[in-house]
């Protein structure tokens, strides 16, 4: 069959990518994962209890969530066989070094994960390793408005716990901000004050989920 539409095409894997990805991180990693890294002496364990509709545990709604976009990806990526509008396949620029690049410090990232003991500069120094190792294979496809706002979700995971909401979401806006066509420093920071103080009244107040508002190193 040949790809009439490139970009139903290529939405329809990052929709499945993302999918599956909330599913392996919400369930744990499957049985033939789990038995590979055991042959390199190393212990592959994550994943959350599911629970039900009535009593849901923690894995239960990124699970369905991953699920539901996991299917619509293959939808759209059957579209882009059958639509009838026709789009190029290189939609976007491709960078192999980049990839190259992220993946290998992706390895070294994933072979040095520091233990919960580790001190407080270790992990703070594989956070960055990673988030680095992510941001080249970001940067590795399209332009930059899609590599910074995908970069800036990555960056909020980091820092929320050490920085906390406030900062965190700052990041998030800033960062997100930087990948458009223009950049108004006081419009940017009204946006974050604004979207900063919606999320601690709703998140932590309003839902009292245990997150940190500000910094934990200034407890």
């Amino acid at each position: 069959m040949k790809i009439t539409n490139g970009k139903d095409f290529w939405a329809g894997v990052m929709f499945i990518a993302f999918g599956l990805g909330f599913l392996l991180l919400s369930i744990g990693p499957p049985a033939f994962l789990v038995e590979l890294a055991r042959q390199f002496d190393y212990k592959l364990e994550y994943g959350y209890a599911m629970g039900n509709a009535v009593r849901m545990g923690p894995a239960y709604f990124p699970t369905v969530l991953g699920g539901i976009l996991a299917v619509l990806g293959v939808a759209v990526l059957v579209r882009g066989f059958v639509s009838k509008i026709s789009n190029p396949l290189a939609v976007f620029p491709f960078r192999g070094w980049l990839v190259v690049g992220g993946l290998i410090l992706g390895v070294i990232a994933f072979y040095t994960l520091p233990s919960r003991d580790a001190t407080m500069f270790a992990q703070i120094a594989h956070a960055l390793l990673a988030g680095v190792a992510i941001l080249m294979l970001f940067a590795a496809f399209g332009e930059r408005s899609l590599w910074v706002v995908l970069f800036a979700v990555v960056v909020f995971g980091y820092a929320l716990k050490p920085l906390g909401l406030v900062l965190a979401t700052g990041l998030l806006v800033f960062i997100s901000a930087w990948g458009g066509h223009e950049f108004r420093w006081k419009e940017v920071t009204i946006m974050s004050a604004v979207l900063a103080a919606f999320s601690v009244a709703s998140f932590v107040y309003g839902l009292g989920l245990p997150m940190n508002v500000w910094p934990s190193l200034w407890e």
